[in-house]
């Protein structure tokens, strides 16, 4: 039977990192629209609020992916 070994002074943190990327979903029409994944929320927050305030876009969405890194 094994043991599992426990973490040393010599080892890393095993708790992973984690990353936040963002991007922006828009209809125009029928059609659905995404931007490219981000790591500038105030790049994304900017169109949201153009595009939420403009006439030619409807049902705006900021999309948040967390990616976790070990």
């Amino acid at each position: 039977m094994s043991r599992a070994s426990s973490p040393t002074q010599d080892e890393p943190d095993p708790a992973p990192t984690q990353r936040q990327k963002w991007r922006l979903r828009y209809a125009v029409g029928d059609l659905v629209h995404y931007t490219e994944w981000t790591h500038e929320f105030a790049t994304v927050e900017n169109l949201y609020e153009q595009y939420r305030r403009g006439d030619y876009g409807h049902d705006v969405v900021i999309e948040r992916r967390t990616e976790v890194r070990r």
